[in-house]
């Protein structure tokens, strides 16, 4: 299904103020909740709305009792809560989530914890540093990642290298390539069934041949769900493996220019058992059923497809991702 954009995509900054203003509003609804006068505010209501007589209080009493109440409701602390009560329907864009996992990039290296430096393990959990044979570059586990000023860079550079292949026909076998570039994944630490994930991300010279991901997946080739793969086109998709050996896939693609390279962007996927949604800075571009039943680890990497002639280096920025689940 294709969302045709009338007004393109709203900034990021635009994006993180409106979320930053909704958080904001939603903290002070927690705390009015608590204060004095708006808890007595509510304990009166109550009895008032119980008869006179069957309360037991005196018609002087009842008198105080609402007099009390009517001051109340003109206090500072109440007019904000049902001010804000009246919005509350816009809260459930955060009190839907529950967050478990997160990672904002802070210091001067690689949560290890976190993050492994390599493609998830084939088959036996061999935990050997490959990259797939049909791709024209290789991975590497230190020059091409960096992480400073808050935020990851996985660096595609052009140079001449040796090391491991796969190939799902044939295995393991040595290759040279020449470009190198970097990859990071979860797979280790970092599993998730349905929810949402999300992340903040800034690429540079996206062209054919080359490529920027943030994907998700789960220990095979298949399942694949590309969150965001943008190159000579901006794709949004998902593969999984049927029964019979066949493939089942979903794919929306866009004209590159619904992004630009250097500017940050906020991309996100949510899915439950019925349907995923892919999004960008809150707006909604792509929805397909649903055909990922299974949890998926967090992945973001670069890369080079056929034997392009690249204008490289090029940079793919991450700087922070987070991941939650629906509440109960």
């Amino acid at each position: 299904m294709r969302f045709y954009l009338s007004g393109g995509i709203t900034s990021t900054s635009k994006y993180e103020a409106r979320r930053a203003a909704l958080e904001k509003k939603y903290e002070k609804y927690l705390l009015l909740k608590q204060t004095p006068n708006l808890l007595r505010y509510q304990e009166l209501a109550v009895q008032v709305a119980t008869p006179r007589r069957q309360s037991g209080l005196s018609k002087k009493e009842w008198g105080a009792m609402k007099l009390e109440l009517a001051g109340l409701r003109k206090s500072a602390d109440v007019l904000d809560f049902f001010k804000l009560q009246k919005s509350s329907g816009n809260f459930s864009e955060i009190t839907r989530w529950e967050l478990l996992f997160e990672d904002t990039f802070g210091g001067e290296a690689l949560d290890k914890s976190k993050w492994v430096t390599h493609p998830s393990p084939i088959g036996s959990g061999l935990k050997t540093l490959y990259t797939p044979s049909n791709e024209n570059h290789l991975y590497t586990d230190s020059g091409n990642l960096a992480v400073s000023n808050q935020s990851l860079k996985i660096l595609l550079k052009r140079e001449r290298a040796s090391g491991v292949g796969f190939n799902g026909k044939v295995g393991f076998t040595p290759i040279a390539r020449e470009y190198t570039s970097g990859i990071v994944n979860t797979a280790q630490s970092y599993t998730q069934q349905y929810g949402r994930v999300e992340a903040k991300i800034c690429f540079s010279k996206p062209e054919k041949g080359l490529y920027h991901s943030m994907w998700l997946g789960a220990g095979k080739m298949l399942p694949h769900v590309n969150v965001l793969r943008v190159g000579a086109e901006v794709e949004f998709s998902v593969f999984a493996e049927q029964k019979d050996g066949g493939q089942l896939r979903y794919v929306e693609t866009w004209k590159r220019s619904l992004l630009r390279q250097n500017t940050h962007y906020i991309v996100a996927i949510e899915w439950s058992k019925e349907r995923m949604t892919w999004k960008i800075n809150g707006v909604e571009l792509f929805s397909a059923p649903n055909i990922v039943d299974e949890p998926v680890y967090i992945a973001f990497s670069s890369g080079v497809t056929g034997s392009p002639k690249l204008a490289v280096p090029a940079t793919l920025e991450v700087c922070w991702v987070k991941a939650y689940r629906h509440r109960a």
